[in-house]
């Protein structure tokens, strides 16, 4: 296992470590057995599956909730940042708690959808290389180029795994 902590919290890491008398793995693998212990006596319930899409002619049922004012308002302007309306952040949010899955509002759709078009574009490049390096024209195929497609894959992959992070951390109340 592998942890990158930084120049500083390593440092103070090694510190309380060695205050303990311990040695930093020897700690991290006892926070670990702990968690374990933890969990092994209070398991978290499995998240739910969603199995398909609700047919559109499904009959919606009413459930009506009470919130504080500043609940609500807080609805409200996260919606509005979000683009989307009240209701459609609130089953969101009650989606991700249920399923512990990504449920994307319209920043992350937009940012998938210019990675996928992105994608595709670094796919046809791909074939024109690969159909270069067929015919023989293997001077047409240079390291730079292939670096650059690398570092276009490198920044969608970020791209993407931002959008599904972004969708993950926005149900966590602060």
């Amino acid at each position: 296992m592998n942890i990158h902590l930084g120049a500083d919290l390593k440092a103070r890491w090694v510190d309380y470590c060695a205050g303990l008398g311990k040695t930093p793995g020897a700690a991290i693998k006892e926070a670990i057995e702990q968690q374990l212990e933890k969990a092994a006596k209070n398991p978290p319930p499995p998240p739910m599956r969603q199995t398909g899409e609700a047919p559109d002619d499904e009959p919606k049922v009413r459930f009506e909730i009470l919130m504080t004012k500043s609940e609500k308002l807080a609805v409200l302007e996260r919606s509005n940042l979000e683009r989307c309306s009240q209701r459609r952040w609130i089953i969101d949010a009650i989606r991700a708690g249920l399923t512990r899955e990504p449920q994307f509002g319209m920043k992350e759709i937009d940012a998938l959808g210019e990675s996928n078009y992105q994608l595709l574009a670094i796919g046809r490049n791909l074939n024109q290389v690969a159909k270069a390096m067929n015919e023989g024209r293997r001077d047409s195929v240079t390291i730079e180029s292939i670096e650059r497609l690398r570092a276009i894959i490198d920044a969608h992959t970020e791209k993407v795994s931002g959008a599904i992070r972004a969708s993950l951390e926005r149900w966590n109340i602060e």
